[in-house]
């Protein structure tokens, strides 16, 4: 796509943006002085102030600061442990991390926030619902708690699911450029996805759309009422990894599964299943394919729905490789009519709060520009 813009218009919309702080004009000096002012270079500034990008999960906590133009000036992570963390635990976290972020890159202002959650993000008011991932998170505005903690104004504070700051990610500078549409699903301790359409967002009625984890193939595990965990969710996700393995491990066939786990079965989560087939243990292998399978059912229901020309998988599963993702893709062959390409996510454990950087520019250039 071509623009025609004279030259006088050009220069206007320059001045405009120097004049604004967006745009700083550098001066370069040549290694041969020669007659004349040296040639001028415009790239984009710092004084209007910084972006702060959040992903606050299950596991773990990121928060980031960075330039307007997407430069990472600062970053830090706190990580919980096996437990459901609570929502005092996940502000704490966070809280701290903004501090020592903001201290290490000398950010006085700020621009824009984008924080990305688990579960849905209301359109109407902004509350997050369907999230158990984190203890009294269903109801939370975050964007004014958010708010509050950074002492910002709450319309400087945007926030989107997890997923869909990923998806953007990856549409942006990731495995999803160049198709035209993508299913994006994460396989973790929960099960999410996240469509692109044309590289934008598909988000649905309610924000919704995506929330593949409830899908109804349960597989004869019924969902425990407490567990606020959708159907495929607790039948294939990175919990129900870590379930099965613990079931063997108290068997006469989990001898490798309780060595991984320090004697002890109640240990074993999805990463020493993985490893315990990887040393060759029969128990683990048969884990591993039942639950491939179900993953694959899954994917199926969205891939023959949407018909994407690309399907990208991220999250801790992921990381398996070629022992989950082959049997996936040959599973996923047989039961969808046209087969997707398949791709791993560029930035792993980062697609969150590197989509939540892209998101937290686009909010500070929409409020500078309304101002």
């Amino acid at each position: 796509m071509s623009v025609d813009l004279a030259k006088s218009t050009v220069k206007g919309i320059t001045d405009d943006l120097i004049r604004d702080g967006l745009v700083d004009e550098v001066q370069i000096a040549e290694p041969v002085r020669r007659q004349g002012r040296p040639p001028g270079f415009l790239r984009i500034s710092t004084k209007r102030g910084h972006l702060i990008a959040v992903d606050v999960g299950a596991e773990k906590v990121i928060v980031r600061v960075s330039a307007l133009s997407g430069h990472t000036l600062a970053q830090r992570e706190h990580h919980f442990g096996p437990v459901v963390p609570r929502q005092s635990d996940v502000f704490r976290a966070l809280r701290e991390l903004t501090d020592q972020v903001r201290l290490e890159a000398r950010t006085d202002s700020v621009l824009a926030v984008a924080i990305g959650t688990p579960g849905v993000v209301s359109p109407h008011d902004g509350s997050v619902t369907l999230a158990p991932q984190i203890e009294g998170w269903n109801g939370l505005r975050l964007d004014q708690e958010v708010a509050t903690m950074m002492s910002v104004p709450r319309e400087y504070v945007v926030v989107e699911r997890q997923a869909d700051l990923a998806a953007v990610a990856e549409g942006r500078d990731g495995a999803a450029q160049g198709a035209a549409s993508v299913f994006y699903v994460h396989l973790g301790v929960g099960l999410g996805s996240a469509i692109l359409l044309d590289n934008h967002l598909y988000r649905g009625h309610g924000g919704a759309a995506g929330e593949i984890g409830y899908l109804p193939h349960h597989f004869d595990e019924p969902v425990p009422p407490d567990s606020g965990m959708g159907s495929w969710e607790w039948a294939a996700g990175g919990l129900a990894f870590a379930r099965h393995g613990r079931a063997a491990a108290m068997g006469a066939r989990g001898t490798m599964l309780r060595e991984l786990a320090g004697g002890d079965p109640d240990a074993v989560d999805a990463r020493i299943v993985f490893a315990a087939d990887s040393a060759g243990d029969p128990a683990a292998s048969d884990i591993i394919d039942r639950l491939t399978e179900r993953l694959a059912i899954g994917i199926a229901s969205g891939v023959c729905v949407l018909a994407p020309d690309r399907v990208i998988l991220a999250g801790g599963l992921s990381r398996a490789g070629d022992r989950l993702l082959q049997p996936l893709e040959r599973s996923l062959r047989g039961l969808v009519p046209v087969m997707p390409e398949l791709r791993v996510s560029r930035f792993g454990d980062e697609g969150v709060v590197t989509g939540a950087v892209y998101r937290a520019a686009q909010h500070a250039l929409d409020i500078i520009g309304a101002e």
